[in-house]
């Protein structure tokens, strides 16, 4: 066996390895797709396509990974498990890396977490190992045979690719055409069968647009056989793809002879695709990978993240927030005791009785206040049970009524037969009655409040404009004006503690905020839609409840209870 020196810097080795992983050469979107699938199939949180060179690593493909490493897709060989794979061209099974004698000792699993390792070396059918499929944990595993069996399968295709791919790059070195027939003709049977194991579609046009080869990916991206696509035109064949972005890619690198790639949407598919067109002696070669869900990925992660900075936020603001109405209450205490004991001594003659009149109203506004600080904070009191929201809605309406001006009119709608929601029913009612006066506040000309309740099943997650719902159970509660609507600008700060588009002494802007928080802390989402002279449109989801709500005791006379008297004195 060579020295394991040798092996990471076999001339041999490394020159297939730069062939097989040229940069841009071809979309890598589907080895990305290869790990999400071992992922899944695994049942880990972390799947790699690990190429290792003399001087460190780099992941071809991947999912999983966080901060810096997920951008830079690349550690030194100081930090790599799968150089002891490419080193003994072996499988590497690992329970526990911190008392394995291989990597006890690594950076990665203080700085990454990572505790179980399988490695699958990805050999070439002349005997390079080039590198690794791994799965990573970040708890002890035990590896079984068919969790071996699984990446082995997948590790075939990858390893079918990179063959592919290091022998498109030798051609194009040696001045020949990059074009799949080429290779297809240079190897009549086994070219074209890596063609079909490739993961990304491939497709050959001779000068006149003319399919001469489609591989089997091709195939099922572009939802057409390939009997019937191989010598067909292809704009006949596919006519949506003139016009779009695609098209002028295709046209332009065939007139230019230079390889041009770009990302681009196909509406007739409502699907993302990157592309490449590589000039080749007998025309184009093409090749292309659907992206969409790897973009969808991308924007829910990114939405995510923009969810979690905001509860984090508010949170932290709410802490305070609550420590300081605690203090701001007792001085109200205080000075609201003083004013009702000057005021016993007075009659509503008296010459100072208006002014402390106003100061006992003062006082109240500023407990208001204090009380919607509280609730901000989370601070209060609260006692969760099983809420029927429409019928709790309901009976805010007559109270409500006195508050909206007689050109406004209420609307409610709700669904029969609604689930619960686990919640305390003072915080829906704070949820509904901030929803409400901030929709009257919006229509000073009058106008129509909606409010309805209506049971969600989803099946699939749930995209608004600013939250994702996840599928299960939900009851949607909604609130919709036909106001004034909030500029755009705003729209991303309305939940901000403080903020409001109200004018001045006309909101305190912790309405949106401690409906944020209530909602928040019930483990359900919010969502504001709205358009300047259009009204605004507040959806809040709450999480079903799995039980039926709390039944109320009934109060019954005990048969055969012995009848007393109870004299007061």
């Amino acid at each position: 066996m060579p020295e394991f020196f040798d092996v990471l810097h076999d001339p041999a080795r490394l020159r297939l390895l730069r062939d097989a992983s040229r940069p841009r050469a071809y979309p890598e979107s589907a080895y990305d797709s290869l790990t999400r699938v071992a992922a899944q199939a695994l049942d880990v949180p972390v799947v790699l396509v690990s190429l290792v060179d003399d001087k460190g690593q780099f992941f071809q493909g991947a999912t999983g990974l966080l901060g810096e490493i997920a951008v830079c897709r690349a550690t030194p060989l100081s930090h790599s498990f799968c150089k002891h794979v490419v080193m003994t061209g072996a499988v590497l099974s690992i329970e526990d890396a911190r008392s394995h004698p291989l990597v006890f000792d690594n950076p990665t699993i203080e700085e990454m977490g990572v505790v179980g390792y399988l490695g699958f070396p990805l050999t070439t059918s002349d005997g390079h190992t080039l590198g690794s499929l791994c799965a990573l944990t970040m708890s002890p595993r035990v590896w079984t045979p068919q969790d071996e069996a699984t990446l082995r399968d997948l590790a075939q295709m990858v390893i079918s690719d990179l063959e592919l791919r290091a022998e498109l790059s030798h051609r194009e070195d040696s001045a020949e055409a990059t074009d799949p027939s080429v290779l297809a003709e240079g190897l009549p049977t086994r070219g074209v069968d890596i063609l079909d194991h490739m993961l990304e579609g491939a497709v050959a046009l001779d000068r006149h647009w003319r399919i001469t080869l489609a591989n089997r990916a091709a195939a099922r991206l572009t939802r057409v056989s390939r009997s019937i696509a191989v010598g067909q035109d292809l704009w006949t064949l596919l006519p949506m793809l003139i016009g779009t972005p695609i098209e002028q890619l295709l046209r332009e690198a065939a007139a230019s002879r230079r390889p041009l790639e770009a990302e681009a949407f196909l509406p007739a598919q409502a699907r993302w695709f990157e592309i490449r067109a590589v000039p080749a002696r007998h025309g184009l070669a093409v090749y292309f990978a659907d992206t969409t869900e790897r973009r969808r990925a991308i924007e829910s992660l990114a939405l995510r993240e923009d969810q979690l900075r905001q509860a984090q936020k508010m949170e932290a603001i709410g802490t305070l927030a609550g420590g300081v109405a605690h203090d701001f209450n007792n001085l109200l205490t205080v000075m609201r005791a003083n004013c009702e004991l000057l005021m016993d001594d007075l009659t509503p003659t008296s010459p100072t009785y208006d002014e402390l009149s106003d100061i006992r109203a003062a006082v109240a506004r500023a407990a208001s206040l204090t009380q919607q600080l509280l609730a901000f904070g989370r601070k209060q009191s609260i006692q969760p049970r099983h809420v029927d929201i429409a019928t709790t809605v309901e009976s805010l309406t007559p109270m409500l009524r006195r508050l909206i001006p007689a050109g406004i009119h209420i609307d409610t709608r709700h669904e029969p037969n609604l689930p619960t929601v686990f919640i305390d029913p003072g915080q829906v009612e704070q949820v509904a009655i901030n929803l409400i006066v901030n929709a009257r506040d919006a229509m000073p000309n009058g106008g129509t409040i909606g409010v309805e309740c209506v049971s969600l099943r989803l099946t699939e997650p749930l995209t608004t404009a600013s939250v994702t719902v996840p599928e299960g159970r939900w009851l949607e509660l909604t609130v919709r004006d036909s106001g004034v609507g909030i500029p755009t600008e705003f729209l991303s700060r309305i939940f901000d503690p403080f903020f409001t588009t109200k004018d001045v002494g006309k909101g305190t802007g912790l309405g949106l905020s401690t409906v944020f928080g209530i909602v928040h802390k019930a483990g359900g989402m919010i969502t504001v839609d709205s358009r300047v002279g259009s009204g605004t449109r507040v959806r809040v989801f709450f999480p079903a409840s799995s039980e039926e709500q709390d039944a109320a005791p009934s109060l019954s006379r005990a048969t055969g209870a012995e009848t007393r008297t109870l004299l007061l004195v």
